[in-house]
Parts: structure tokens; C-alpha cells; sequence
């Protein structure tokens, strides 16, 4: 489905996107093996969250849905080693690389045989980083080349100590939920802090974890076979996805917008930090601590200047950085972003994405081998942009169209749908001539 999008709109009024995904994934696969039923609420529909609800159900586990709450029957750390079957499972992970690199820990640490896929974008991205740290603690996992299909074949693991060599939270979380299952303790040390949703579920649900901070990163201690509570948690709207429309109204003129009941996690929010810096008037409202914090947040038009992205920031903003790209089209002076050569490994080269897109609309970009610098506040014309699949360059381009004068074509604009259904009925709701 291709989309066209009028151009040269404001943006008003009081939003919400939906739940966010990453806190999604963990939730429902926490829950799975957690004592007793879990109750969810605000799950989003996107693809990938469907991804991990489906392999999960593959598996034997009861997730039903009320008009409120997604449950969750969780059947312990014992009843899910149960699971194991003679026959491997078949359990297709779609284009969700959060839903495979996680079930590849969990299912490992269960020693529960399984073959998982997913469609020919995730077949591309590396899985090696998983795969080493588990097969060394004693997995036995096969590959075709470090890629998908990912084939799981048992193997008692010990308790092990492993530095993620690249910041990953999705490494530090599958290697996390392998320990789970492990007799004794295991450590999982970080040198750069990511996103820490595991962290903190697993704080919540009593699990056996504790956490020592070092400089930038820190070890992360799991006591294995520790029961897990229930879950009762509501989940906040993803700022991941929130980006697009304070983007948007950052540099569409006679804009004001209110984004209610966002993630506000500090490794996840450093987008806000980089787009006050760079002059966007942003403000926060925290309405809730407990967790995952969580608040409102206002925006409006403003004038923006360049900025420097260091190395250090870009785990903190790594999906961001798209909608940071169209941002940066509009400030004054150059934006530079270096150390951020994991964006080529995404859905798509997203680096390659960026700078094709910026071009296709007239602007100025320098592609580096690790990321980009553009020169802001040129002249910028409609045109047709090839969303390459991705959902990211898909809503980063819709978002740049809205504020060019006419009607531009964005290409295979339904891959949206992976994480933000919905997302170009908010977008026509929101946006006015």
C-alpha cells in the first residue's frame, strides 16, 4: 500500500500512540513464567507484539483477552521446562527480531527444542551474538551462518558471566531470561547502559536479579530458578513511536500538541534531552514513578539548530534516530551522528534509508560509514520515497512530507503496521492545513 501525504500541516491537539513494544515483549514472556495469571493491559496490536503472543501460544501457554486485559497463565519455571516436547516446535517469528533473539535465551535456558524463522528481513540480521554467549554457557544451537532459521536442540546451561561486547539490550535480556532457569548465578556485565525494562520487570516480579553500576554500564546478577509473582501492569505509550509527532510538531508551523500517559524511562528518553538541546520547546509532565515512569508531554512549534550525537547517546535513541534525521533537515547549521553503525543491521541498511530519503526530498546529507551529517535548512520538494519495508523510514518520511509543500508518495507505507497500527489515521487526525 503505497500513501500519499499532504503536505505543509500543522499539528494539534491531545494524543496517544500505542503501548510500548519493548516493555510488551517482556511482559508476555516474563508472564509466561511467572506463578500464577498475569493481567496486561495496553497491549498494542503492532505486528511484532502479535509475533511474540503467537509463538508464545505455540508453545502451550494460555494468553486470553478480556475487554480490558490481555491474561496471562503463567506456569513457573518448573511448568514451563514442561513444555519440552520430542518433536521440535515451529514457532515464526515474523519481522520481530526482539521476539526471536529473546525466545532464542528463553527457550535455550528451558532446553525446549525449537526451530524459529521469520520473514526475509529478519532472516538478514545477525543472531551470532546470541548464539555464542549461550552455546558456550551449553546450549545446542545451530544456524545457517549466524542467521535465521535458528534451530534449538537442548543442552543443560551452566551459570555463567558474559560482557556484551556490542550494547544490546536485546543481547543483555535473551541472556538474562536464559539465567532464569540456570542453578546458581549468573552475570551479565554491560560497558554502555541500554534500555532496562528487564531490569526493572524482574525487580518487580521478585526475581533473583541485583544490580551493580560501574562508569557507563554495569553487572547484572541473576539468581536462577527463583519464582516469579505476577504480573498487573498497564503499559505506557511507546516513545519510540511518540517521536514522529513531536518531531513533526516541532518544525510544522502554528503547531501545539499534547501526547498523554508516555514511556519516560531515562534510556529511553534521551530523544527529549537531544531535541531541548537543539532548541525544541518540550515539556514533561511525570504522572507516574512506580516502574516504568510515565507522564504527558507538550510540544510546540520551535526553531531548531544543529547539534553533535555522541557515540554515547546513540543506544539511548538507536530507533529514534530517523525522525532525529528529519529534525535535524530543519535546524540550523550541520547535525552530525557518528557510532551509530548498528543502524545497518536494522529492518533495512537504515543508514543507506536515511540518506536516500533526505536526498529524494532535496536535502544534504554525507553518509558515513557509521552514520551521517546533514545540512539543515535547505529547500525541500515532494517526491516518491521508498520506505524499504521499513516502518521507521516509512512514518520518518511521512513525517518530512507533512511539512513540504504538496503531495508526496511514500512507498509500501502498510509496514507501518509492524509497530504502530494506526499510525496515518492519528496522523490525519492530528494535522490540519
Amino acid at each position: 500500500m503505497d500513501k500519499i501525504i499532504e503536505g505543509k500541516r500543522s499539528v494539534q491537539g491531545v494524543i496517544s500512540v500505542p503501548g510500548d513494544k519493548s516493555i510488551a515483549h517482556r511482559a508476555l514472556i516474563l508472564s509466561s513464567i511467572a506463578s500464577g495469571v498475569s493481567r496486561v493491559k495496553g497491549l498494542s496490536t503492532a505486528a511484532d507484539v502479535q509475533s511474540t503472543l503467537q509463538a508464545l501460544g505455540d508453545i502451550g501457554i494460555s494468553i486470553k483477552k478480556d475487554s480490558e486485559f490481555t491474561l496471562v497463565h503463567g506456569v513457573g519455571i518448573e511448568g514451563f521446562e514442561q513444555k519440552r516436547g520430542k518433536d521440535e516446535a515451529e514457532i515464526d517469528c515474523g519481522n520481530s527480531a526482539t521476539t526471536v533473539r529473546l525466545l532464542i535465551g528463553l527457550l535455550s535456558g528451558a532446553q525446549i527444542r525449537a526451530r524459529l524463522f521469520g520473514d526475509a528481513s529478519l532472516s538478514s540480521r545477525p543472531m551470532m551474538r546470541i548464539v555464542s554467549p549461550l552455546k558456550s554457557a551449553g546450549a545446542y544451537i545451530g544456524s545457517i551462518d549466524g542467521h535465521l532459521p535458528v534451530v534449538l536442540s537442548g543442552g543443560r546451561l551452566k551459570a555463567f558471566q558474559y560482557r556484551v561486547p556490542v550494547p544490546s539490550a536485546q543481547v543483555k535480556s535473551s541472556l538474562m531470561l536464559a539465567s532464569l532457569f540456570i542453578d546458581g548465578t549468573s552475570c551479565v556485565e554491560e560497558t554502555a547502559s541500554t534500555r532496562d525494562h528487564t531490569e526493572r520487570m524482574l525487580g518487580l516480579m521478585d526475581g533473583g536479579i541485583q544490580v551493580e553500576k560501574f562508569d557507563l554500564g554495569k553487572r547484572i546478577f541473576i539468581k536462577g530458578r527463583k519464582p516469579l509473582s505476577c504480573l498487573d501492569i498497564s503499559i505506557p505509550g511507546d516513545i519510540s513511536s511518540a517521536v514522529f509527532f513531536i518531531v513533526s510538531a516541532l518544525i510544522s508551523s502554528s503547531s501545539k500538541l499534547e501526547i498523554r500517559d508516555v514511556l519516560l524511562n531515562p534510556t529511553r528518553s534521551h530523544i527529549l534531552d537531544i531535541l531541548k538541546r537543539m532548541g525544541g520547546k518540550i515539556e514533561v509532565e511525570v504522572t507516574q514513578k512506580k516502574g516504568e515512569p510515565v507522564g504527558n508531554i507538550f510540544v510546540e512549534s520551535s526553531k531548531l539548530r544543529a547539534t553533535e550525537i555522541e557515540g554515547w547517546e546513540v543506544p539511548f535513541i538507536i530507533d529514534e534516530i530517523p525522525a532525529l534525521a528529519v529534525a535535524s533537515l530543519f535546524s540550523e547549521g550541520s547535525t552530525s551522528i557518528r557510532g551509530a553503525a548498528e543502524l545497518r543491521i536494522k529492518e533495512s541498511d537504515r543508514i543507506k534509508g536515511i540518506v536516500a530519503m533526505v536526498k529524494s526530498f532535496g536535502g544534504e546529507i554525507q553518509e558515513l560509514e557509521d552514520g551521517f551529517i546533514i545540512n539543515g535548512k535547505g529547500y525541500f520538494h515532494t517526491t516518491e520515497v521508498e520506505s524499504l519495508h521499513d516502518h521507521r523510514i516509512a512514518m520518518a518520511a511521512s513525517v518530512l512530507a507533512l511539512a513540504v509543500n504538496g503531495k508526496t508518495l511514500v512507498k509500501d507505507a502498510e509496514c507501518v503496521d509492524v509497530s504502530f497500527p494506526g499510525f496515518y489515521d492519528l496522523l490525519e487526525a492530528s494535522t490540519s492545513m
